[in-house]
C-alpha cells in the first residue's frame, strides 16, 4: 500500500510539472498554424491565421514545391504567390513558432496559368477570343504626329488601318492630316472613308443599336474604326493592367477616333481590343504605349457610340461577303472626333 500512495505521490508531482508555467505565468502551449489563400488575378495571397493560446509573438516561414513557385515575403503573416506560366499543383507548407514550440501545415492549392486576360487586368476565366492582329507594327500614338497631334486620333486612326491592310503602307498621319482639313480642326467621319477610298481600302460602314455587328465584323476578320464619347469610357484603376481609360476626358462631348481590332470574353464579361491613338507617349513598364492592345468593356464602348456617332465603319483585306450590309454614308450625319 504504501508503494502505492508512492507512486501516486510521483505521478500528482509529474502532473504539476507539466503544467508548470513559465516566469510571466502562462503555460506554454504549442501554437497551431493554418492559413488562407485567394486568387487576386495577378497573384496568389496567403495570409496566417494561426493561434498561440499563449499569446506568444510567432514567427513564420513559407515553402513551396516544386521549386519553380516562387514566394514573396515567406518569413512574413501575409506572402504571395507569383503565378506560373502554365497550371501548376504546388504543395504550400507554413511553420510557425514561439520561443517553446512550432507547428506546420500543409496545403495543396491547384495555382492557375498566369495568362493574358490575367496579365492584362481583364479577369481569370477566358471563354472566348478573336484578335485580327498582326505580325508587324501598325499602332502609332498621335502624340507624334505633327503640329495637330492634340486633334490627330481620326487621321492617325485611319494611317492605322490602312497599314493593317497594306504593310508596306509608308504614309504616316501627317500625310492624312495634309490631306483633309491641313490647318486644323477635327476629323468627321467622312474624312475617314474617303480617305481611306483614295487608297482604294475596302470599307463600309454599318449602324449599331449595341455592339454585337463589331463582334460579329471581328468574327469575320475586319476591323473597326469607332467614332465615340470617350466620356462614357470608365477611368483605369490600376495602372499596370491594359483595361478602361488610361487618359482623362475633358467632359461629355468629346468625339475620338479608336480602331477595334479583337475581343476577349472573360467572367461572362465582354471586353474589345482596341488601339487607342491617344497614348500621348504614355507607356507601361515595359516601355509599349498604353494605347496599344487597349481593352475597354462592351457595355462603356456602346454608351460611348450611342452618345456620340451610331454607326460603325468597317475596314476588310477582301472584298466583303457578309450579309451586314453598309448604310448609304450620303444620306447619315457625320460626326466629329479628336
Amino acid at each position: 500500500m504504501k508503494n502505492i500512495k508512492v507512486l501516486f505521490l510521483f505521478i500528482f508531482f509529474l502532473s504539476i510539472i507539466s503544467c508548470s508555467k513559465n516566469e510571466e505565468g502562462i503555460t506554454n502551449e504549442k501554437p497551431q498554424a493554418d492559413f488562407s489563400y485567394s486568387d487576386e488575378m495577378g497573384y496568389f495571397v496567403l495570409i496566417d491565421y494561426s493561434m498561440d493560446a499563449d499569446g506568444d509573438n510567432l514567427s513564420y516561414s513559407w515553402s513551396a514545391t516544386p521549386a519553380t513557385v516562387e514566394i514573396v515575403n515567406p518569413v512574413s503573416p501575409t506572402a504571395f504567390l507569383y503565378l506560373p506560366s502554365e497550371q501548376t499543383q504546388a504543395s504550400i507548407t507554413l511553420v510557425v513558432s514561439d520561443d517553446y514550440s512550432s507547428n506546420t501545415i500543409t496545403k495543396n492549392i491547384v495555382l492557375p496559368e498566369y495568362t493574358k486576360a490575367r496579365r492584362y487586368g481583364l479577369g481569370k476565366n477566358l471563354t472566348e477570343e478573336h484578335s485580327n492582329n498582326c505580325d508587324y507594327d501598325w499602332y502609332y500614338d498621335q502624340n507624334n504626329t505633327g503640329y495637330y497631334s492634340y486633334e490627330n486620333c481620326g487621321p492617325t486612326s485611319v494611317t492605322m488601318a490602312i497599314k493593317w491592310v497594306n504593310p508596306d503602307f509608308e504614309k504616316t498621319a501627317e500625310d492624312a492630316r495634309n490631306t483633309y482639313k491641313p490647318t486644323g480642326g477635327w476629323w468627321k467621319t467622312s474624312d475617314i472613308t474617303n480617305y481611306l477610298d483614295i487608297y482604294s481600302v475596302n470599307n463600309k460602314t454599318i449602324s449599331l443599336s449595341d455592339m454585337s455587328p463589331v463582334k460579329s465584323q471581328i468574327d469575320d476578320g475586319n476591323i473597326v474604326i469607332l467614332c465615340l464619347d470617350h466620356y462614357y469610357i470608365r477611368n483605369e484603376e490600376k495602372g499596370k493592367w491594359h483595361v478602361d481609360k488610361f487618359y482623362i476626358s475633358s467632359g461629355i462631348g468629346s468625339g475620338h477616333f479608336i480602331v477595334v481590332k479583337g475581343y476577349k470574353v472573360v467572367d461572362g464579361e465582354t471586353f474589345y481590343e482596341t488601339y487607342d491613338p491617344a497614348s500621348g507617349g504614355r507607356t507601361y513598364s515595359d516601355g509599349t504605349f498604353k494605347g496599344l492592345d487597349r481593352y475597354y468593356r462592351s457595355e462603356d464602348l456602346n454608351q460611348a457610340v450611342q452618345n456620340w456617332w451610331k454607326y460603325a465603319i468597317i475596314v476588310s483585306k477582301e472584298e466583303f461577303n457578309s450579309s451586314l450590309k453598309g448604310v448609304d454614308i450620303n444620306e447619315i450625319v457625320h460626326q466629329y472626333g479628336k
